[in-house]
């Protein structure tokens, strides 16, 4: 079977590389320029001072990652990306919180919530590291304009939230909606050839239906059950209110808008949802109250940003010491080769647990998993360097962020123990192929492929129909595939494989699922992993070390320039237009990034739903 891309591939490969050099070759132009200019704004500025008595701002707009992908000069002239937003790293907010906690300068904490996302599980890790902070006396304020469901549950945390009089607090539930393609893609004569092993494997559906399979369905509401049950409970405890008040009818939510005259900022009020409601000017004025003014500005509330304070509290040195618990982050859509921060390659998060195996210092790892999957080649690779790990006496941990789910599951399988929260989605045990051919529609439009072969296989292409024969070869392959995944289930959780075959099937499951299946050992954040693997590594001492992607001296100094860069420079929003263009070809997208030589993937699709 041939490894290269297919034609459809290597075609859109070459435009996107085309369109990414033509971009790069005219924003260089200015880029020398600017880069003059941003480093004589920064030159001379001190660190900015940790104001006595003063708050921690939190202004929290963006997605919340476990790993940051590499910023990129070009994009940091032109604005903000215009198809990622931005990032907030995990552990940079988490070690804010917990340092202002013992900070006797920070008295207070102001959350401003922004775009927030990221996933259930990491708000709530959040919201955990807010109530550590509570419990030193120091309170905790919300404020916004605007809460959707994700940035409300954060804010629920608050001891006080203040609601702007023309905001409004939007909780709408959880859902999975997708957009089917079936008859669209019949009309355009392009034909889907779906491989899969699993009823409830339902990631290549939007291709061959034109609705939600009854089997999708019933995973997807069990898991949306579980998940809307720990937001509600979350937030009914944090406010102490009735949990029935966040999921009212439309005819109960019609008669208490009426009662309020159709204001949606009153009737938040009036159900408890919010504090306050207070102007902008108001918001600041209660602030200045709260913490003071800066000693030489009246105007100037007593207060520090997250990048700022992280430049007095972000320790200046990794570990140094002979007992260290290495962290190792897969983050992302698992591909095959070497791929750059932020994401999973086969071959470059392998080199990551090679360097803790081969490291003397580092006695046990934790594999911190946030990942719906991917290449099923690629997964494998890495569960094989785990593998090593253990051979090599070295305890493995996984600790399951948001989501670990199919090949996230898969590289997870392994390790000693496996940290979820309740709110993870995590199983999808099961296996997929997919390839899309256009010969009806070439010859719709006159376009034909023919030629001679030495083989059959020699003559496999996305403008000829797929042999009969190869079809096979492929399911075969597929059903192998399977069975080595529930095997593999069965062996590393001590399961009856018949036992790990019925909860498979490509399912999906919350983490609190999963721990009564067996899939998890132990609910707990990335801290209750670590000290795990300490425990299993019998170290009563120990450092904790992040082993991530090696940068050139050149890549370090371009981060740290344009990552302080950053605040002098304007952010470009993304046109609606480009925002619904991208969301419907997405899938299209995700389908030209996967690679597996074997046209093998382990992909959970309703993961990016819920995440």
């Amino acid at each position: 079977m041939s490894t290269q891309p297919s034609l459809f591939k290597r075609f859109f490969r070459f435009i996107a590389s085309l369109l990414n050099t033509t971009r790069k070759v005219i924003v260089n132009l200015v880029f020398f320029a600017l880069l003059a200019a941003v480093i004589v704004a920064m030159t001379g500025d001190e660190l900015e001072p940790v104001p006595d008595g003063g708050a921690l701002v939190l202004k929290l707009d963006g997605i919340l990652v476990e790993q940051k992908r590499p910023l990129d000069p070009i994009e940091l002239i032109t604005g903000q990306s215009s198809d990622e937003p931005k990032e907030i790293l995990m552990a940079d907010l988490l070690l804010a919180i917990e340092e202002a906690a013992a900070d006797d300068r920070i008295t207070g904490i102001v959350l401003k919530p922004g775009q927030l996302s990221g996933g259930l599980s990491k708000l709530q890790e959040i919201g955990q590291a807010l109530q550590a902070f509570q419990q030193t006396g120091k309170p905790v304020i919300a404020q916004a304009g605007w809460l959707d469901q994700g940035n409300y549950l954060l804010a629920s945390f608050a001891d006080e939230i203040q609601l702007n009089p023309g905001g409004v607090v939007s909780i709408d539930g959880f859902g999975i909606y997708q957009v089917y393609f079936k008859e669209a893609l019949a009309k355009l004569k392009i034909n889907t050839h779906l491989f899969r092993v699993g009823k409830y494997k339902s990631f290549a559906e939007p291709y061959t239906r034109d609705s939600m399979s009854d089997e999708a369905k019933e995973a997807n509401i069990a898991v949306l059950d579980d998940l809307w049950g720990a937001y509600v409970t979350t937030v009914a405890q944090n406010r102490d209110i009735d949990p029935a008040l966040l999921a009212p009818s439309l005819d109960s939510l019609n008669a208490q808008l009426e009662a309020v005259g159709g204001d949606m900022a009153k009737l938040a009020l009036n159900t408890g949802l919010v504090d306050a409601l207070m102007t902008d000017i108001e918001m600041r004025d209660r602030l200045m109250e709260e913490f003071g003014t800066e000693p030489d500005d009246e105007h100037a509330i007593k207060a520090i940003g997250l990048n700022g304070y992280l430049a007095h509290v972000r320790p200046m040195l990794d570990a140094q010491g002979d007992n260290q618990i290495a962290v190792v982050v897969a983050k992302g859509t698992i591909l095959n080769g070497d791929q750059p921060a932020g994401t999973i390659g086969g071959i470059s998060t392998s080199r990551l647990l090679r360097e803790a195996r081969q490291d003397e210092k580092v006695k046990a790892v934790v594999l911190r998993v946030d990942s719906g999957g991917g290449s099923a080649y690629a997964s494998e690779q890495i569960r094989q360097e785990v593998l090593a790990l253990q051979a090599a006496g070295k305890p493995v941990i996984a600790s399951m962020g948001s989501v670990a789910a199919s090949g996230g599951y898969w590289i997870s399988a392994n390790a000693d123990r496996i940290f979820a929260q309740p709110t993870t989605i995590t199983g999808s045990i099961g296996i997929i192929g997919l390839i899309t051919t256009f010969e009806d529609s070439a010859a719709a439009v006159g376009v034909y492929a023919d030629g001679v072969g030495t083989t059959e296989m020699a003559g496999l292409s996305v403008l000829r129909p797929l042999p009969d024969g190869f079809k096979r070869i492929v399911q075969q392959g597929l059903d192998k595939g399977y069975q080595d995944f529930i095997q593999l289930v069965s062996s590393a959780r001590d399961l009856p494989l018949e036992q790990v075959d019925n909860i498979a099937q490509g399912r999906i499951w919350s983490g609190k699922a999963a721990l009564d299946l067996g899939l998890v050992d132990e609910m707990g954040d990335l801290e209750a992993a670590i000290t795990s693997a300490a425990a299993l590594a019998q170290l009563e001492q120990y450092e904790t070390r992040v082993i991530g992607p090696t940068l050139t001296p050149e890549q370090e100094m371009l981060q740290q320039i344009f990552g302080a860069a950053q605040a002098y420079l304007p952010q470009v929003e993304t046109p609606a237009w480009q925002k619904v263009l991208n969301s419907m070809t997405a899938p299209l997208q995700a389908q030209l990034s996967l690679d597996d030589p074997n046209y093998r993937y382990l992909l959970c699709l309703e993961c990016d739903a819920l995440n």
